[in-house]
């Protein structure tokens, strides 16, 4: 019989295994914000544990983050300087700054936790300069939508560039994060992104006809065939929504993301778990392999907050956490990496067009973040 926290301290030490010291993420393609995603779980797993790093893992990121971004004097040129995507930066601030935030619980001295909040500032400042105010105009089904304002994730002209939701919901929350930390300066009103999103909301080009919201808003050249709702993105808005709540945010609140998340809850399960379909887009498909473990992160993060605030309620989301862990605990692969599939739905996709080991850290992360999320409230289940 294995609990929820025997269960997130093996698979963390899975993850370490694969992680490999950072050096399985020395790599091209998206292998750079794969690995700040990969160092934000070990992270949150730590934190949720009560652990000290023991396995090194900021030292080891940090490292990692200045081989790959070794000038960190002007950030501002980063968004054309390394050749990686814009938001790439905000995926490695928000894990950053979510180190910053649990130094104590991992026990980094001042030097690395010093570090770890300054790489983080450096990250946004690499956004906020990317920011651009010109106005996006396009047609929907014959009508006019014009929006102001956003991060376009590169400027190079590839497939899914652009205004996309997820370098913008990033920069929200890092900002969201940076305020908290440091001060509201990282709240620039001249780059707010509540009014970007509500723009598109008030034009009908934010949420699907499920109350999704879409991975580029409806319509925006250029696009995928089809567009689509990735979860990364429901996770993302939704906890971007829920911390926004505290100040004005042009009615994006709490209630926006308990809508969004219920919307994701009555479209996205199989056999009561939490399923994604593979992304339409082959070239990028491990990049978005990631949505399920983002969304279970973001949704874990607001249990976190009502079970705060309610000590002897349930979560809201316990229930979706617990049943996801279980699936992914049972189902898992040799060596005890979780899968991509949770609920064994379908066969493992074999063609990823990475590595094995990039490809292994990546879908173990992503169910990690799943089982991470029941502790510390429902440590003492049974998951198998």
């Amino acid at each position: 019989m294995t609990t929820c926290y025997q269960a997130t301290q093996q698979g963390l030490g899975t993850l370490a295994t694969l992680w490999n010291h950072g050096d399985t993420f020395d790599c091209g393609g998206g292998c750079f914000w794969m690995a700040g995603n990969a160092f934000h779980t070990a992270v949150d797993c730590l934190y949720r544990l009560k652990l000290n790093d023991s396995y090194n893992f900021g030292q080891e990121a940090i490292a990692y983050f200045e081989k790959k971004v070794p000038d960190q004097s002007d950030p501002t040129k980063w968004g054309t300087q390394y050749g990686f995507w814009v938001d790439d930066y905000g995926w490695w601030g928000i894990a950053l700054i979510t180190a910053y935030f649990s130094a104590d619980t991992l026990q980094y001295d001042a030097v690395l936790k010093q570090k770890l909040g300054q790489y983080a500032i450096n990250c946004w400042t690499a956004l906020h300069a990317n920011w651009d105010n010109s106005a996006l105009n396009w047609q929907v089904n014959g009508k006019p939508v014009s929006i102001t304002g956003g991060i376009p994730n590169t400027a190079q002209d590839l497939e899914l560039a652009g205004r996309n939701c997820v370098t913008n919901e990033c920069f929200w929350r890092l900002s969201e994060l940076l305020a908290v930390a440091f001060g509201s300066q990282y709240l620039d009103p001249n780059t707010n992104e509540s009014n970007f999103f509500a723009q598109a909301r008030d034009q009908n080009v934010l949420f699907t006809g499920n109350n999704l919201v879409w991975q580029r808003f409806l319509g925006l050249p250029p696009s995928p065939d089809p567009n689509w709702a990735w979860l990364g993105d429901q996770g993302l808005f939704s906890v971007c929504s829920f911390f926004n709540s505290e100040r004005p945010g042009n009615g994006f609140d709490q209630g926006t993301a308990g809508n969004l998340i219920k919307a994701v809850l009555s479209s996205n399960l199989v056999k009561g778990v939490l399923h994604e379909d593979l992304a339409p887009v082959d070239q990028y498909r491990l990049d978005y392999a990631c949505g399920k473990g983002t969304f279970m992160r973001s949704i874990a993060s607001m249990n976190d907050y009502r079970h705060g605030e309610f000590p002897s309620v349930p979560g809201p989301y316990d229930t979706i956490l617990l049943a996801s862990a279980r699936s992914i605990w049972a189902n898992q692969l040799a060596g005890g990496v979780f899968p991509y599939y949770w609920a064994k739905e379908a066969p493992e996709p074999t063609d990823w067009g990475y590595s094995d080991q990039v490809v292994k850290t990546v879908l173990h992360a992503a169910g990690l973040c799943a089982v991470a999320g029941t502790v510390p409230w429902q440590s003492k289940e049974v998951i198998g």
